[in-house]
């Protein structure tokens, strides 16, 4: 118990030594500290100035890119709008000619069995037929 006590004993004496030599700080380093701490509290804030200010930008370039990406898209409904009513122009003139075709054999089928009525040549378009 006695060897604990003297252990002790030199352990704080050591800590109290080591703890006695650091002096206090000078006023110097504390003006340094405190200059350094407003440099970094300037930096700081000018850093926040500068993000929010490139945080501004970059959402205005977002909103631009979204109007344009609207306008594109809405170009290319109308776009694809345009195709489909040519696409539907395109069949229904293709079945009026398949139709106008059809009618045309079964007028030639009907001249050729005999009935001289359907042979007649038919009216060009915009012309009056001869009297």
């Amino acid at each position: 118990m006695r060897v604990a006590a003297a252990v002790l004993i030199v352990a704080l004496a050591v800590g109290s030594a080591a703890h006695a030599q650091t002096p206090p700080p000078t006023d110097d380093a504390l003006a340094a500290r405190l200059a350094a701490a407003a440099e970094v509290a300037d930096q700081n804030r000018r850093s926040e100035a500068l993000n929010a200010e490139v945080n501004a930008k970059n959402r205005e370039v977002e909103a631009r890119n979204a109007a344009k990406r609207a306008a594109f898209d809405k170009a290319m409904a109308d776009y694809q709008a345009t195709l489909a009513a040519q696409e539907a122009a395109k069949a229904r003139d293709q079945a009026g000619y398949a139709k106008a075709l059809a009618d045309w054999n079964a007028a030639v089928a009907v001249c050729k069995a005999g009935d001289v009525g359907k042979c007649a040549k038919p009216a060009a378009a915009g012309k009056a037929a001869a009297p």
